[in-house]
């Protein structure tokens, strides 16, 4: 019986710990678009495709004028909507 408990303990932790990859990969984003970082460079083009289709549904939610204050706000949401639901799921994963 303790095998199953931590079976159930271990699921709800990988889908937690795939919730806080992916916030990560957001925040990154954000951080890069607060310092300039070079758009050209490999990793900053990458980390900006992932973070924009992670996004997606966020990412003009709201238009304020100034771009940086756009991009902490729309993707500040995206990242705290999958530590949300991260945390949600693997409550419920949990349970079952």
């Amino acid at each position: 019986m303790a095998g199953y408990a931590t079976t159930r303990s271990s699921a709800g932790r990988i889908v937690e710990l795939a919730a806080i990859v992916i916030a990560a990969i957001i925040v990154l984003h954000i951080i890069f678009v607060l310092v300039g970082a070079n758009g050209g460079n490999s990793i900053v083009s990458t980390d900006a495709d992932w973070a924009s289709t992670l996004a997606a549904w966020f990412r003009d939610l709201f238009t304020p004028s100034n771009y940086k204050l756009a991009v902490v706000v729309n993707y500040g949401l995206a990242a705290l909507f999958y530590l949300a639901i991260g945390r949600i799921v693997a409550a419920l994963v949990n349970r079952v």
